[in-house]
């Protein structure tokens, strides 16, 4: 309910500046996670989109923006042995994503120049979900998998405070025109909710008889996933990572351009 209705809203709001004075801006998004989820993962690297009104008159503008992150793919070629001693080698691929919807309200620190600073902030909600995929090895003893979808998702609200900066490319494309191109570069800090979310730990030699796998810590739960031995409809169940819990704390850097339109 939450996450349809705050889609309703951004799309309310593209909707609406879309027939007045706006900025759209694609960016290039590095996410690094800290404390306690920084534990798990690593860094996330992704993409996302912006739509601003300028409110007239004023140093501010409101919309939206959607981001869409990965922070972990995985595709190994596995073999699988089984107690009857079939074996059979297979594609096993898992991609860990986070997506984002935001609502967002921005206040410029300074007037039209070449170069202005600003400080921003965000409302919305994260969606953090795991796919796998295992290829069908298309073989009398093959093992196929029961099932092939996204193996988990969570998501929670969150609050997002930053500051960036915006470089006029009018100051130096002379043919651009002034307070129409930007390069834009912003840091914020999200913090949220409690998520569940996966970390890929697919063994290099898996062994699903007798599921000798990495013990994981006191912090993490084992995922596995079940697969089927067409030849004797025997089932297994395989490790393909460990299950982990955090709020979600999160250092983001943004990079992108943005063009304003309805001038």
């Amino acid at each position: 309910m939450k996450k349809s209705f705050l889609l309703t809203v951004i799309l309310a709001v593209m909707g609406s500046a879309a027939f007045a004075q706006t900025e759209v801006s694609a960016s290039y998004l590095y996410s690094s996670p800290q404390q306690r989820m920084g534990r798990y993962i690593q860094g996330a690297s992704g993409f996302n989109v912006q739509g601003l009104y300028l409110v007239p008159n004023s140093r501010f503008a409101v919309g939206a923006n959607i981001g869409l992150n990965t922070y972990g793919c995985q595709s190994t070629r596995q073999t699988y042995r089984f107690s009857d001693g079939s074996s059979t080698e297979t594609d096993v691929e898992v991609s860990n994503n986070f997506f984002n919807l935001n609502l967002v309200g921005r206040a410029d620190l300074l007037g039209p120049g070449a170069v202005i600073p600003y400080v921003m902030g965000q409302a919305g909600y994260n969606l953090y979900y795991t796919s796998l995929f295992i290829a069908d090895p298309n073989d009398v003893d093959g093992c196929k998998p029961l099932e092939n979808r996204s193996l988990l998702k969570d998501g929670a609200v969150s609050l997002t405070g930053g500051a960036g900066v915006r470089w006029d490319l009018g100051s130096v494309i002379k043919n651009a025109g002034m307070d129409r191109f930007y390069l834009d570069f912003s840091a914020s800090y999200t913090g949220g909710g409690r998520v569940r979310f996966m970390n890929v730990n697919i063994p290099a030699e898996p062994d699903p008889v007798a599921h000798q796998h990495t013990t994981p810590g006191s912090d993490a739960a084992p995922f596995t996933t079940q697969f089927i031995n067409p030849s004797n409809r025997i089932v297994h169940e395989h490790h393909v990572g460990d299950v982990y819990a955090s709020p979600i704390q999160m250092l983001s850097f943004k990079l992108g351009l943005a063009f304003r339109v309805g001038q």
